[in-house]
């Protein structure tokens, strides 16, 4: 149980305020690239959570335009259909 909470804590979190079509969270090239190297990604969204490991991260390729930042540089979307966790994994389970 140990291991997973040093997972969960490793985990690069992206709070999301709507979804795009009611089901995707679209996610930045470079936070999916950050995603993999710190071993997965968090999303939260309406109290709700999902995660997903460096494995599942890596079928995700960005696609579409590239779009200007605010900040300088460009960058491209990886839509990720919005599926929330049914089971905390916070949670140990039951013996």
């Amino acid at each position: 149980m140990k291991a997973n909470i040093r997972r969960l804590q490793r985990m690069l979190t992206k709070k999301v305020k709507k979804l795009w079509q009611g089901k995707f969270v679209s996610i930045r090239d470079y936070e999916l690239k950050k995603a993999v190297s710190l071993g997965g990604l968090r999303i939260e969204h309406g109290g709700q959570a999902m995660e997903l490991l460096p494995d599942q991260l890596r079928l995700y390729k960005p696609k579409g335009a590239v779009h200007q930042s605010k900040f300088g540089g460009q960058y491209q979307l990886a839509d990720i259909e919005w599926k929330p966790a049914t089971h905390d994994p916070r949670q140990g389970g039951l013996l």
